[in-house]
């Protein structure tokens, strides 16, 4: 009978069902403190039990204001999850424009504990928001709700009041954590013309009907009152998957379930506004911008040290950017940050460093000192997530890099590339949609996926002793981001020795001796040579030896059964290798792993593994890896998940060699 009774609590506790949703704030069910897991998801570490998110326009004669009311309640349910009680809400603040501006009206959190059977209050109010500048516009307030731990359940509302009535935040409806419930009501006069979307991985429950607004048409009374018609629309979730990050999504909130209304036009008073952007818009917004253009084609800080370095004689284009990124680099780092607006380059010089942007802007005025024509190319990062695909907007964009006209391509460079080579970038810049823009001449999108790609190519000739001590050479050729990511290494190694002792703990190996070349410059190629050892097993008279060094794929990433979110890759990939191994003199190959050879259904993903035994003591392997794309759909998650799989196992093979 006790057990019984465990049971039961226990699956109360669960909260099975959100049918009863609690839409009252203040005052948490006992079912909500109790909770302890949500059935939904039993990993999660918190969840968003009640989202309420109303937003309509007030009319005051000529003025139109927005009004944003939000209500939230999370449960924390580990002390993983405990994060979710730091709040951050965006809005907008430009003191400069009166009508850019947006305030905080009647916020309020507490936190609810269970403490002896009771529960316990902690509330905040406005006075603990912290707010901070991100850019002219942009502002984001932060709130830390204190007292929460496991078991909390958070409460937070508040107003925003805004005069920017051309503009309508993004609404989320999912998060990283589950929504067990959430809904939208959005109130828009049909004097404005909005498109509304909605868009993300998981459906909505969504209505549109009409509306009515009355406001004053003179300041003469409520006599003078009109009515105006309205669009409502209204969206509700229920037990939406949380959508955690991982290394292969760069910015989840992509796929987040969202709505976004963006306007088109207005109609008021008889008069037609058109409020759409194009892109060309933005473009000359930038151009005109004191913190963007206004620094675009003047001569740099450095023009007169580099008419004295003869860079400018230099014939070759790729040689001669490259001269001056170095000629750049010497002088100036990169202080780690990606921005957009530039800083004064008395400033930059003054302090020896910058943003990617500074240093990049400076980089195009070198570059034109010394007759190479250059751009800036605008984007959005990925980890800032990727440009909207309907409408044009400034907002989105938060850095730039370099590109050069070569011939019929382009040259693309970044400040923050400070491993790579000209195309060679970080995989954070490698966004799909990027757009050049050239004063006076249509700006053009490029896909800079296309560029990115890990090469490397390498064989490997060894003796196999019969003490199964296989010993030999290495050499390896590794291009674009397989030398990016080697340099990295070797530069965050203590030392060279550290940088080696970490190598042949990677490859499990004994590194005798290694020579590199490339590794310290900024140049196309990496290339290695090591003299190694391995040691396999023996057991009487076999050994086992697994002969791969280096491989693509050492374990399977994707291990989850199912996945929602698509797989999204840093670059493309290129590996092959050779191996050559002699056996000992009375020995044999007693056994051989499988030829596998493997292309996915759309030819993204090849490769094969090939053994070959054309002399009685020479085992020659051939390893081949390919993939040609970066970003796979959530359907053709199983197919990425097995042939990973097949292939880190396969790299573990090992060969059989029996005395005779």
């Amino acid at each position: 009978m006790k057990k019984e009774l465990i049971l039961l609590t226990l699956l109360t506790l669960c909260w099975t069902t959100i049918e009863a949703q609690n839409l009252k704030f203040g005052k948490p069910t006992d079912e909500e403190m109790q909770m302890t897991v949500y059935e939904q998801d039993p990993e999660a570490e918190a969840v968003v039990l009640c989202q309420l998110t109303n937003v309509n326009y007030t009319m005051d004669m000529m003025d139109f204001l927005v009004d944003y009311e939000v209500k939230t309640r999370i449960k924390i349910l580990k002390e993983e999850g405990k994060e979710y009680a730091n709040i951050t809400i965006p809005y907008i603040f430009n003191s400069n424009e009166d009508f850019m501006q947006e305030t905080f009206e009647n916020f309020k959190a507490t936190a609810y504990n269970l403490e002896n059977g009771k529960v316990k209050k902690t509330k905040i109010g406005l006075e603990k928001i912290y707010n901070e500048r991100i850019d002219e516009d942009n502002m984001v307030a932060k709130i830390a709700i204190p007292q929460v731990k496991a078991g909390t359940v958070i409460e937070y509302e508040y107003k925003l009041h805004s005069n920017v009535y051309y503009h309508i935040h993004d609404w989320y409806a999912s998060a990283e954590i589950p929504v067990a419930y959430a809904n939208y009501r959005l109130e828009i006069p049909i004097v404005f013309i909005y498109n509304v979307e909605y868009s993300g991985l998981q459906q909505l429950q969504n209505t549109v009907t009409a509306g009515a607004l009355l406001y004053k048409a003179s300041s003469d009374g409520m006599a003078n009152q009109k009515k105006c018609q309205t669009n409502i629309y209204n969206c509700t979730g229920r037990n939406l998957k949380g959508l955690k990050k991982d290394d292969y999504v760069w910015n989840v909130r992509d796929y987040f379930t969202k709505i976004t209304a963006e306007l088109q036009r207005i109609n008021f008073a008889g008069e037609s506004r058109d409020m759409r952007k194009t892109w060309e818009q933005v473009d000359e917004v930038l151009f005109e911008h004191p913190d963007f253009g206004h620094h675009l084609y003047k001569h740099s800080k450095y023009r007169d040290e580099l008419a004295a370095s003869g860079i400018s004689e230099i014939n070759d284009l790729k040689e001669k950017v490259t001269a001056t990124f170095k000629f750049l680099r010497q002088r100036l780092a990169w202080d780690g940050e990606y921005e957009l607006a530039i800083k004064s380059a008395s400033e930059i010089v003054k302090k020896g460093n910058g943003s990617n942007a500074d240093l990049n802007m400076m980089l195009i005025n070198m570059l034109g000192d010394v007759g190479v024509k250059a751009y800036p190319v605008v984007m959005s990062t990925r980890r800032h997530g990727r440009l909207p695909q309907t409408y044009p907007t400034l907002n989105k964009l938060n850095t730039f890099i370099v590109g050069v006209p070569y011939g019929s391509t382009w040259l693309y460079i970044d400040a923050s590339s400070t491993y790579g080579y000209l195309n060679v970038l970080p995989p954070n810049l490698y966004t799909d949609k990027a757009r050049i823009i050239q004063k006076g001449k249509p700006g053009q999108w490029v896909d800079l996926q296309k560029i990115g790609e890990a090469k490397t190519i390498m064989t490997v000739k060894a003796e196999l002793s019969p003490s199964g001590e296989m010993k030999g050479e290495l050499q390896a050729l590794h291009t674009g981001n397989a030398a990016e990511k080697i340099r990295k290494l070797f530069v965050k190694a203590a030392d060279s020795t550290a940088y080696i002792a970490d190598r042949a703990s990677y490859y499990g190996i004994k590194i005798d001796q290694c020579n590199m070349e490339g590794h310290r410059d900024f140049v196309p190629n990496l290339t290695e040579t090591v003299s190694f050892t391995r040691q396999g097993e023996t057991t009487g008279d076999l050994i086992y030896i697994n002969p791969f060094i280096e491989v693509p794929i050492r374990e399977n990433p994707f291990t989850e059964k199912e996945r929602l979110l698509p797989v999204e890759i840093p670059y493309k990939q290129t590996f092959n290798t050779t191996v050559q191994l002699t056996l000992p003199e009375g020995w044999k190959l007693e056994e051989m792993p499988q030829n596998i050879r493997v292309t996915s259904e759309d030819k993204s993903i090849s490769g094969h593994i090939l053994y070959e035994s054309t002399d009685e003591r020479i085992v020659s392997i051939t390893y081949q890896f390919r993939l040609s794309k970066v970003t796979y759909d959530n359907n053709q998650y199983q197919m990425l998940r097995q042939l990973f799989e097949l292939f880190a196992n396969r790299s573990k093979d090992m060969l059989v060699i029996k005395k005779k």
